[in-house]
């Protein structure tokens, strides 16, 4: 009897997750916005990060690495009068609503420290009002999250249950990311090194356009290899 109840237990289950991994893969293989077209790639290689605005130009320069020129953010940045993302820098004249922002991204903090991030920026209207995409080497509230910054403390509006998000800033390698965002629906995705599964999901329309950018909550790294596809805001 034991047998055959664990038997239509399982027969019971399966349809359900049938459908929970049919909603899975449709929500990984999700196209982006369409009408979306490249409006600027910054690889570096000029030796200069022309068209970036760093809230702190002290902290961020261009060197050589590895045959190659990356953006490299060297000091972490102070803290404002709301808890929130303390460095960045904006892809400046690309105010965008929809759009897909990638690159590649490497922190610099010791990996033995959890709470090492590095941070996309989306959205971004004034330092108190912004997305950002916090990718981080351990996941809870405030860690590996997508936040909004709306005049006060950052807040996480990423669907994924606090601490369950998938992490994988776990050393100082470079790391591929991928930042989407259809502002039509709110919809926002965010990948690292899998291309094809976000990590983070979200869905909110509360700012609906403004610039794109790179930095970190507090801990220093390096960018490169960007490319902004998107609509212009209209």
């Amino acid at each position: 009897m034991r047998r055959r109840s664990e038997a239509a237990f399982s027969v019971a289950l399966f349809p359900g997750l049938v459908a929970a991994a049919l909603v899975f893969l449709a929500i990984g293989c999700r196209k982006a916005p369409s009408g979306l077209s490249i409006l600027a790639t910054s690889d570096f290689e000029t030796g200069s990060a022309d068209g970036w605005q760093p809230n702190d130009p002290s902290h961020w320069r261009v060197v050589a690495d590895g045959g190659s020129m990356i953006y490299e953010l060297t000091a972490p940045g102070a803290a404002g009068p709301v808890r929130a993302p303390t460095s960045w820098s904006l892809w400046a004249g690309h105010d965008v609503s929809s759009f897909e922002f990638t690159g590649r991204l490497r922190c610099y903090t010791d990996p033995s420290i959890p709470f090492r991030d590095m941070c996309v920026f989306f959205h971004f209207q004034d330092p108190a009002h912004f997305g950002y995409v916090h990718f981080a080497g351990s996941s809870d509230d405030v860690h590996n999250i997508i936040g909004l910054v709306n005049g006060a403390d950052r807040v996480k509006i990423n669907a994924e249950p606090a601490g369950a998000s998938v992490f994988r800033l776990t050393d100082k390698d470079w790391h591929a990311f991928k930042v989407m965002c259809d502002a039509r629906t709110g919809e926002i995705r965010a990948y690292l090194d899998d291309m094809a599964v976000p990590v983070l999901t979200a869905r909110d329309r509360t700012l609906g356009h403004g610039l794109v950018g790179v930095g970190s909550f507090d801990d220093t790294g390096a960018f490169d290899g960007l490319v902004l596809k998107a609509r212009e805001k209209q």
